[in-house]
C-alpha cells in the first residue's frame, strides 16, 4: 500500500475561525502544481482522507481535478492538533484491508510530520512545506518506509517546462 500525505496549500492567515481558513490562490496553485506532478505517478487515489477543515477540503479539491479519489471521508482524526498515533492505527487499518491501494491523506502541520514519525519510527517528524507530499510504503514484511518528501519549491525548478503552470507560481 502507498500512502501519500500532504500538507494543505498557504492559507490565509485569519478567518472567523481556524477551522475555516480558506486557501490563499498562491495555496490552490501549489496543490494544483503537485497533483500535475503527482498526477505521473498516481492514476487513482482508492481512498482520500481529508481534515474536515476548509483549507485542507479545498487543497483536495485542487488534486482532485488531476487525479481521482474512488472514497473521499472527512476524518475528525486529522485536524492539526490530532493524536499522531491514533491516526497512524487508522492508516494502518486500512493498510490490512487494502494492500495493494494508493491512500492520500490531506491534512496539517504538524499532525503530517508527527504522522510519519508515528508509522516510520525511525525517521524524524519532518517539517511540511504547504502543499508538501511523503510517500510512505506499506508491506508485510518491512512494514513501513519513508521513502520521499516533496514539495512546490523543489517541483516547479525541475519539472515547470513539462506541466502547464498554475496562475499565481507562473
Amino acid at each position: 500500500m502507498n500512502i501519500f500525505i500532504m500538507r494543505h496549500g498557504q492559507a490565509a492567515p485569519e478567518a472567523s475561525s481556524d477551522a475555516l481558513r480558506p486557501l490563499t490562490e498562491q495555496g490552490r496553485d501549489e496543490a494544483c502544481l503537485m497533483a500535475q506532478w503527482l498526477a505521473h505517478q498516481v492514476a487513482v487515489f482508492d481512498r482520500v482522507l481529508v481534515s474536515p477543515y476548509l483549507r485542507t477540503r479545498q487543497t483536495w479539491q485542487q488534486v482532485s481535478r488531476h487525479i481521482a479519489g474512488e472514497q473521499v471521508e472527512c476524518s475528525e482524526e486529522l485536524t492539526p492538533n490530532a493524536d499522531a498515533d491514533l491516526a497512524a492505527s487508522l492508516l494502518l487499518a486500512y493498510g490490512e484491508l487494502n494492500r495493494q491501494d494508493n491512500l492520500l491523506v490531506v491534512s496539517h502541520m504538524p499532525l503530517v510530520g508527527f504522522l510519519v514519525e508515528s508509522l516510520c519510527p525511525a525517521t524524524m517528524a519532518p517539517i511540511f512545506v504547504t502543499s508538501g507530499i511523503a510517500k510512505i510504503t506499506l508491506n508485510a514484511a518491512q512494514g513501513a518506509v519513508f521513502d520521499w518528501l516533496e514539495g512546490p519549491h523543489n517541483i516547479r525548478p525541475h519539472y515547470e517546462q513539462h506541466f502547464q503552470l498554475c496562475r499565481s507560481l507562473g
